[in-house]
């Protein structure tokens, strides 16, 4: 395992919260150069993952500032009572092609408050697209084409870090519910982008987990160390995470462990990765003697080095990359910057009511680790 040192600096960007409605999701998409957008969702928290909203923020010196928010306008439709919203998921800038990408998944709504559920278990109806961001105006274009996706249901979601490789293809992690199944898998694509289209190279097996695990394992995020790719995966009960030697066939997912062997207190949320060149390091939120306060314990952000040859998280090295303030931090994304920067960006997600007695404030924070 090769040393990395790297020091760190966090901003508090767009406090504010009006007690009705909540910024979520934020993410940035950067070309490398000067150009960035931070877009993020809003939230009705008078109901559960109720959108009523996006908006898009410009910056046009490398992500040191940004302009003022403006609202992103997807694409939206509303038939027989069911409100289908396109717009956000994950984005990229793929260099090879000079395209802004956004993949993701549908969000439908029954009498456009209540999120849809598949067949009446826990997981929302969802459906894939393709969306390219339009850098003049700041607007998605329109959908393309729906994601071509052989093992697809009433839901399936790409989600998680879009991985591109060296000529343009563009690997794709999907969590998805399997015809006459309950419990969510995981999947790996690697796409080839031909124009306006996104058309399959290879598809790989799916990850399924255990009945031990109550809705299956989903909200995989991709990472690729010399010859090897890492899955980490989101359940229910503990966070885990797989590994493969060519992207598509992973062995047995397992829960993270720290270099000590304890598990890793991480459940019911995601973990992301911050990939370098020579090492990667995990994000990740978990217990702690003194988050019991937020909500599923997601709060302070945590980040560690995984130690590939062992297999486990090092301890010592662990950091709080966002602080806890009563708001969880569990729905975050990591933007590659550069081959020697990582930009971790989360909002205060100000449910339940009453979290900012804690001293938040629907902020968003973005945090820029800087290898030296």
């Amino acid at each position: 395992m090769i040393p990395l040192q790297y020091t760190y600096e966090r901003k508090r960007l767009f406090p504010g919260f009006d007690k009705q409605t909540c910024k979520i999701c934020p993410q940035i998409i950067y070309d490398g150069k000067d150009t960035a957008f931070l877009i993020y969702g809003m939230l009705l928290l008078s109901g559960s993952d109720v959108d009523v909203g996006a908006y898009i923020v410009k910056s046009t010196d490398g992500g040191k500032t940004f302009g003022t928010p403006q609202p992103f306008h997807r694409i939206e439709t509303i038939e027989n009572g069911i409100r289908t919203i396109k717009g956000g998921g994950d984005g990229l800038y793929n260099h090879f092609h000079n395209r802004w990408m956004m993949v993701g998944g549908s969000m439908c709504y029954e009498h456009n408050r209540h999120p849809m559920l598949v067949k009446g278990g826990g997981i929302s109806v969802c459906y894939p697209y393709l969306s390219f961001l339009n850098p003049n105006t700041m607007t998605l274009e329109p959908e393309v084409t729906p994601i071509p996706f052989p093992y697809a249901s009433e839901s399936i979601c790409p989600f998680g870090q879009l991985y591109e490789l060296e000529n343009g293809d563009v690997m794709v992690t999907f969590y998805f519910v399997p015809e006459g199944d309950t419990k969510s898998q995981v999947i790996s694509v690697r796409y080839a982008l031909e124009g306006n289209e996104l058309h399959i190279v290879k598809a790989g097996d799916p990850i399924a987990v255990g009945a031990e695990y109550a809705r299956g394992v989903y909200e995989p995020s991709l990472a690729k160390l010399e010859d090897t790719y890492y899955m980490a995966l989101r359940t229910n009960e503990v966070g885990m995470f797989a590994v493969s030697h060519d992207g598509y066939h992973f062995d047995k997912p397992r829960p993270w462990v720290w270099d000590d062997g304890t598990v890793l207190e991480n459940y019911n949320t995601q973990q992301r990765w911050v990939r370098h060149s020579d090492g990667l390091f995990l994000v990740y939120t978990r217990k702690t003697p003194n988050n019991n306060h937020v909500f599923r314990n997601r709060a302070p952000l945590f980040m560690t080095r995984f130690d590939e040859d062992r297999q486990c998280l090092i301890r010592s090295e662990e950091i709080i990359v966002v602080p806890e303030l009563g708001a969880r931090l569990g729905n975050f994304t990591v933007t590659d910057a550069s081959s020697k920067e990582a930009w971790i960006v989360v909002a205060e997600w100000m449910q339940n009511i009453g979290c900012e007695k804690y001293g938040s404030d629907n902020s968003i924070w973005c945090t820029k680790i800087l290898f030296q």
